[in-house]
């Protein structure tokens, strides 16, 4: 697997963590994993495709 694929998939998973914490606590902190997801995931995307041009 590639490393750009992997962080698509790892962002995906932090953002559904995020969603899934912050419905079950309540509590703002789980903010940080969704974010923290939305930017995992685009640099993985941006990875992807920069070796696609190249």
């Amino acid at each position: 697997m590639q490393r750009g694929t992997a962080q698509i998939f790892l962002g995906i998973g932090l953002i559904l963590m995020g969603i899934l914490g912050l419905k079950l606590t309540d509590l703002n902190l789980w903010w940080i994993a969704i974010a923290l997801g939305g930017v995992v995931g685009t640099h993985g995307g941006i990875s992807i495709s920069q070796t696609a041009r190249v």
